[in-house]
């Protein structure tokens, strides 16, 4: 119910005609305008004259009194409103409706009516047995009824079931006498008309047993009696004047009594229609006498015809409960009956009943569950659609009915995967309805033994019977589908006593496809072919050659001729108000309440995704411009079937393919993107063309795959498996494709969808260079705009920087290769140099085809990381070339340097890049090119000093030391260039002869060293920071040895760096070796030369150095005969006592611990001094 009908339910609430129970009524059609404005007859008025009007065009569906509901008038119903299926608990006529009420009052009346149930509706028409008995096809039911009905009727009671409708002439008379003025027909609506999308179905056949011009009803009213909804079709004419302005109109003969069943036939009229007030005229032989007015209220209590509205409601609820507790099978059809003489109401299930192979029920209410779930499904209400269609399918054969059951398999296939599914992303959510106030009817409990043996579920059995005994249930429940289900008219009155167990027949939302993406695909392709197979049996009258030939001059035409709007005519839109306003005092019971709050607790709120890949496959949304085919046009239909079926077919496995490929299942990707291929190239040579998918995606998701294989191709075989094993489905399918592409072999169109993916590479590099062939085709398939072909540029350019790695790397191998080859094997390495030379130019050529397919498509960062992997070819090329002149290898180091430049030019400065990520890795690779070159510098064997120093310092100056990912290693490589640099300026120092640049060179060592020795202790290098550290103690030794008149300020300046390496001895006592163990793991490349100078070792030597020292102060200072010398030499004593106790230990920790208190001692000793 939308939420202008809440708005009008809850407005008519205020006013129910009857405010004894629970009435409102919700117009939802009217054939003509009401009231009508009426004129009360003169006393002595002969209404047997026919009025003026009588003959004439029926203005105001009087006639409707006469004829009242033919056929099976609630499925048209449902037609009309497919809204209300499932949503209201009963669709049926007005008079089958009072019919059923007024059983308790009408003991010996009978009732003769179908029952169909769809989803949770009931479904009810009058059912005239004799006018069906009369037919040869009905032998069946004949038998049946005379068996099981007829024998325990009287003459007399058989005759009360053909008793004639008694005539309405004098009525329809008496009412066109009251018409005052013609009524006015009411304004265009389109409210009954569901507004339809989604492509052109095939129209339910009609039954050659159905007149095909059946009247609708005056109007169709959406009734609320208590906790019951049901949607009924109501001839009723309703008058009104300025003093009562909505009035029904009764004619009653004076000289009869109203009895009970008039007035619950008034009463309940009144109620369907909500109106107020009755104005009964009573006359003589048809001489109008008086008039009486009469509240809808009072009805109840005439005299001579009271009775309680309570009882009515009860009756409405246990009949509800007892047909919704026994006609529980969709797409069944259940006879309610009752003699004149029964006591009990039966409920017959004739489908159980009926021979199979001559079922007359099957292909009416087959077609009227196909209309019901068309409708339906171009409305996108699809909640329960499902369990319609395989209903249909289930019922309708296929030979008999192609088209029905090819349009039911494509409905089925598109609720599983719907066309506006993006292969991407498919996001498969329920259709949930927003309002759910469907109510659970409790199971009727009476006392009648008759009923109690009646009402009875198949599904009631406790125990699992062995094969005897479901031989006996069986015959059991045969027997009982004879007798039929039992409802006990003497407690039908009675108020529904709540029992302990709701009704659990309730029809659930089968209609729910909760399952994952292949499982959906693989269900429409399963429907999708089931559809096709099904259009083999659509026969032509022509030549298929005729009919093609026929079919391409219609759409010629249409095209030349398209359908254009009547200007006379409205055109229908959906409307939906912009604010929805709720009463806030509006009535909600606590049952709908709850179950609205735990409907509203499950909606998933989903938050839009912006990382969508954006080479994946695109679904074309153009919508095809063909006109409806003509409904005896079989040829056109099939074409027309077949297009949708094979477009959805193309949709599947696009959608599959994607989930593959994100899957990491390639070779199903391959597989399925071929599938999809063909179907296209097919589609696109059919008569009635479609673009499902755009060819430059597909073409490109190959490439994508095929590039992803290479990068597992240790996975080949299993690619390979998925690639070459078909399911059934995938067999059939390609079958069917290949067999309309040899009968569509004659037009054209569809080349760019031939990929040919008939085999796997057999190499990386023929995968990747395969990938490249595909993006190249993705692009001349014309991509769908700039953007498009921008995104497949950039895929062929990324392809061709990995090739072009790949290359580089093979050469190296090679290269390696060739070094090692021995000479007597000259041949051999001369072949190996032309493979590397041969690699080392593709590499090139990819490299350069890559950076200029970055810079037409502007992608800067791509860019920039292309310019790195040029500055390492570059590198590579350097490095391979050994036996080149220096002058070239400074050029391609130096072309490599600015190629790092140039990238981080491109990338901007650091506070503003957009791609940090991509900054911070050229940074580094700038900052490892340069210190490589320093070093690699450094050990020619002829390298310039300063050359070397200005290499290390333009090194040290790229090493970026603040906050950042590479930290740690930018700090060790700082800190390396400083070691570097000190033991360069060592070097020279003890080759150096002048004395002022000597001094200059130690202070520089010394600077050097004293850097790189905080770094390491900040970072908790202790092997380097001792390594550091005793090599800046060996260049004061040195100093101290040519410089005698500062020899010992050197050797105190020595025993004083020993002294204050307190902090690193203290860190290595307490470390934990797992710690150590991960800090080497971390360390970079470099820290590999001093890894073989074990901390042990290292240790060793400061003791050693320490005690040297310390015996060559206190010699010298002995050698000199002065106070002062006698005091340090006795403080050097004690000092050198104290390092005597360090102890060896194989333990680093427990070797640095014992060095560490020696260390403490001194401190301590050297206060005492101070």
């Amino acid at each position: 119910m939308n939420e202008s009908e809440k708005e009008e339910t809850k407005r008519v609430t205020d006013r129910s005609p009857s405010p004894g129970v629970k009435s409102t009524a919700v117009v939802k059609y009217t054939a003509f305008q009401t009231p009508v404005s009426y004129a009360q007859l003169q006393c002595n008025t002969d209404i047997n004259l026919p009025p003026t009007n009588w003959g004439g065009i029926d203005t105001y569906g009087l006639k409707q009194i006469l004829t009242g509901g033919t056929g099976l008038s609630s499925f048209r119903m449902a037609h009309m409103f497919p809204d209300c299926v499932g949503e209201v608990d009963v669709i049926s006529d007005a008079e089958c409706i009072k019919k059923l009420l007024k059983l308790p009052y009408q003991p010996n009346g009978t009732v003769s009516m179908m029952a169909h149930r769809v989803e949770n509706t009931l479904l009810l028409d009058d059912f005239d047995v004799y006018d069906y008995l009369m037919k040869s096809e009905w032998a069946w039911l004949k038998d049946f009824f005379y068996e099981n009905v007829l024998k325990t009727m009287t003459e007399k009671e058989r005759m009360k079931l053909l008793a004639p409708r008694p005539s309405s002439a004098l009525t329809q008379k008496f009412l066109s006498h009251s018409v005052a003025a013609r009524p006015q027909p009411p304004p265009v609506t389109s409210t009954h008309t569901p507004m339809l999308t989604g492509p052109f179905l095939p129209e339910p056949e009609t039954r050659p047993e159905e007149p095909t011009n059946e009247q609708s009803y005056n109007r169709n009213v959406l009734w609320t009696f208590e906790d019951i909804r049901m949607l009924i079709g109501s001839n009723l004419p309703i008058f009104g004047d300025e003093d009562r302005p909505c009035i029904s109109l009764r004619l009653r003969d004076a000289r009869e009594p109203i009895n009970v069943l008039t007035g619950i036939d008034y009463w309940l009229d009144n109620l369907m229609c909500n109106v107020p007030e009755v104005l009964m005229c009573y006359h003589l032989d048809g001489i109008v006498q008086k008039y009486e007015p009469m509240k809808t209220e009072d009805l109840p209590n005439m005299e001579n015809s009271k009775f309680s509205p309570k009882v009515i409601r009860n009756v409405a609820q246990n009949i509800l409960s007892f047909l919704k507790s026994n006609a529980t099978k969709a797409g069944h059809t259940y006879w309610l009956f009752k003699g004149p003489r029964d006591d009990v109401v039966k409920l017959y299930d004739l489908t159980s009943l009926c021979p199979a192979p001559g079922n007359p029920f099957t292909t009416p209410v087959a077609m009227l569950l196909y209309r019901v779930a068309r409708n339906m499904h171009l409305m996108n209400k699809r909640r329960r659609v499902r369990e319609l269609l395989e209903h249909v399918i289930s019922l309708l054969q296929a030979e008999a009915y192609p088209q029905i059951v090819a349009s039911s398999h494509y409905m089925l296939a598109d609720i599983y995967v719907p066309a506006t599914t993006d292969p991407a992303c498919p996001d498969f959510r329920e259709e949930k309805s927003e309002d759910d106030d469907d109510i659970d009817f409790p199971e009727f409990n009476g006392d009648n033994e008759s009923e109690q043996d009646g009402d009875t579920d198949a599904n009631k059995s406790g125990k699992e019977p062995g094969n005897n005994q479901k031989e006996t249930d069986d015959a059991c429940e045969k027997e009982k589908e004879i007798e039929g289900r039992q409802l006990a008219l003497r407690h039908l009155g009675d108020r529904r006593l709540p029992s302990g167990t709701e009704e659990k027949n309730k029809t659930e939302s089968t209609g729910t496809t909760a399952m994952n993406t292949p499982g959906r695909c693989g269900k429409a392709l399963t429907h999708a072919l089931r559809g096709l197979l099904a259009l083999h049996h659509l026969t032509t009258d022509k030549t298929e050659e005729e009919e093609r030939e026929r079919l391409k001059r219609q759409i010629i035409i249409e095209e030349q001729h398209p359908k254009m709007a009547n200007p006379c005519e409205p055109i229908k839109m959906d409307y939906t108000p912009i604010k929805r306003n709720k009463d806030p005092k509006e009535h909600v019971s606590r049952s709908r309440r709850r179950k609205r709050e735990r409907k509203n607790s499950e909606k998933n709120y989903l938050i839009e995704k912006t990382n969508v890949d954006k080479n994946a496959i695109l679904v074309c949304k153009d919508i095809p411009t063909w006109q409806e085919p003509s409904r005896d046009d079989n040829f056109a239909w099939k074409l027309h079937l077949k297009t949708l079926l094979y477009e959805k077919i193309c949709l599947a496995y696009a959608t599959m393919a994607e989930y593959s490929y994100a899957d990491g299942q390639y070779g199903f990707s391959l597989k399925y993107i071929d599938i999809a291929s063909k179907c296209q190239k097919l589609l696109s040579k059919m008569i009635i063309k479609s673009r499902v998918v755009d060819a430059s995606c597909l073409i490109g998701r190959v490439g994508d795959n095929f590039f992803q294989i290479s990068k597992h191709w240790t996975e080949l075989e299993q690619f390979k498996t998925q690639f070459f094993t078909d399911h059934d489905i995938d067999s059939q399918i390609r079958c069917e494709i290949e067999k309309d592409l040899e009968e569509e072999s004659g037009e054209e169109g569809g080349d760019e969808f031939d990929l040919n993916i008939n085999k796997l590479p057999t190499s990386e590099l023929q995968a990747m260079v395969a990938a490249c062939e595909f993006y190249l085709r993705a692009e001349s398939a014309g991509a769908g705009g700039r953007g498009r072909r921008a995104e497949l540029l950039r895929r062929r350019a990324s392809v061709r920087n990995e090739l072009a790695v790949r290359y580089m790397n093979d050469a190296q191998h090679l290269y390696a290769e060739y070094v090692a080859m021995p000479e007597e094997k000259e041949d051999e390495a001369q072949s190996l140099l032309r493979q590397f030379e041969k690699l080392s130019v593709n590499s090139a050529e990819c490299l350069n085809e890559a950076a200029a397919i970055f810079e037409q498509v502007n992608d800067l960062p791509n860019l920039a990381l292309l310019y790195c992997n040029k500055a390492r070819y570059l590198r590579f090329k350097a490095h391979c070339s050994p036996d080149d002149p220096d002058a070239d290898h400074k050029h391609l180091y130096t072309e490599a340097e600015d190629l790092y430049n140039s990238a981080l030019k491109l990338l901007g400065p650091r506070e503003t890049c957009g791609a940090q990520s991509v900054r911070e890795l050229v940074a580094w690779e700038l900052s490892c090119h340069l210190y490589t070159r320093a070093v690699l510098l450094q050990e020619r064997a002829q390298a310039d000093a300063m050359e070397v120093a200005e290499a290390f310092k333009h090194a040290l100056r790229a090493c970026q030391l603040g906050a950042g990912p590479r930290q740690y290693l930018y700090q060790f490589r700082a800190a390396m260039i400083h070691h570097r640099l000190g033991s360069l300026h060592h070097a020279q120092y003890r080759s150096c002869s002048d004395a002022a640049r000597r001094k200059r060179l130690l202070a520089s060592a010394t600077s050097h060293y004293s850097a790189a020795a905080l770094q390491f202790s900040a970072l908790g290098d202790a092997a380097m920071f001792l390594a550091v550290r005793l090599e800046h103690v060996a260049a004061l030794e040195a100093h101290a040895a040519v410089t005698p008149n500062l020899k010992l300020k050197s050797q105190q300046d020595a025993i004083d760096l020993l002294r204050q390496s307190q902090s690193i001895m203290k860190m290595m006592k307490d470390r934990d070796p797992e710690d150590q163990k991960d800090q080497n793991d971390q360390k970079p490349e470099e820290a590999e030369e001093v890894g073989i100078r074990n901390e042990h070792s290292l240790l060793s030597l400061f003791e050693n150095r320490l005690h040297f020292i310390l015996k060559s102060v206190i010699q010298y200072c002995r050698s000199k005969a002065n106070k002062d010398y006698d005091r340090m030499t006795e403080m050097y004593k004690k000092l050198y006592s104290a390092s005597l106790k360090i102890k060896k230990d194989d333990d680093i920790g427990v070797y640095a611990g014992s060095i560490y208190d020696s260390l403490v001692a001194m401190d301590e000793i050297s206060k005492e001094f101070d």
